[in-house]
């Protein structure tokens, strides 16, 4: 009987060509980035006034659009085309960050002692404030920010007094420059709360 020649199998990978092979797509991968809203000082003096004799402010909730709410930073592209960065993304929830932010924004501009800190008990006689954002990200070389902002006295029903701002900053293409523009907006949109709470105003306007 004439033998028969049984063609060789290709060599199977090694466990060390696997791993080699895994660190060589790890270390090709670019690295992921995380970034943080800051709070930024006012330009001004802290509000005085009426604001230091009235009743404390609490940044009840802020709501932000289902687009901006995930871990990923978003940028607003031509043609209602969203980019959603793959390696840039926030250091925690975004509506909570800029929750705390805005707080502490409106503590160094309100009278000491005006402002409760998001996690504190606060005394039935606080105002409570909601922040509705409709668009926070960049848009052609500058980060847009659209927002109505409500204050409530006691309950939700109750308000005392409402805006809607239109606010803008430039910022260059880099996620770190998203970020600070958006800080310096967040500062902004501070600076009108507590102008308009510090004047004493009680009539609820829109």
């Amino acid at each position: 009987m004439t033998p028969r020649l049984i063609p060789a199998l290709p060599a199977l990978p090694t466990l060390a060509a696997l791993a080699t092979l895994a660190l060589t797509a790890c270390a090709s991968s670019p690295p992921t980035r995380f970034f943080a809203l800051d709070p930024v000082a006012s330009a001004g003096a802290a509000v005085g006034g009426s604001g230091a004799t009235g009743a404390p402010v609490k940044v009840d909730a802020v709501h932000i659009p289902p687009t901006l709410d995930r871990e990923s930073m978003v940028r607003g592209e031509s043609g209602n085309q969203l980019e959603i960065s793959s390696q840039d993304r926030w250091a925690g929830d975004l509506g909570e960050m800029i929750r705390r932010v805005l707080t502490q924004n409106l503590a160094s501009r309100l009278p000491a002692g005006k402002v409760i800190a998001p996690e504190s008990p606060a005394p039935a006689s606080a105002r409570g404030l909601v922040i509705d954002i409709l668009t926070f990200q960049p848009q052609a070389g500058e980060v847009v920010l659209d927002a109505d902002w409500t204050l409530l006295q006691g309950t939700q029903s109750n308000v005392v007094l409402s805006r809607s701002v239109h606010l803008t900053a430039p910022a260059d293409a880099s996620a770190q420059g998203q970020a600070a523009a958006m800080s310096t907006l967040l500062g902004e949109l501070a600076d009108g709360i507590a102008s308009q709470i510090g004047s004493g105003s009680q009539a609820a306007q829109r």
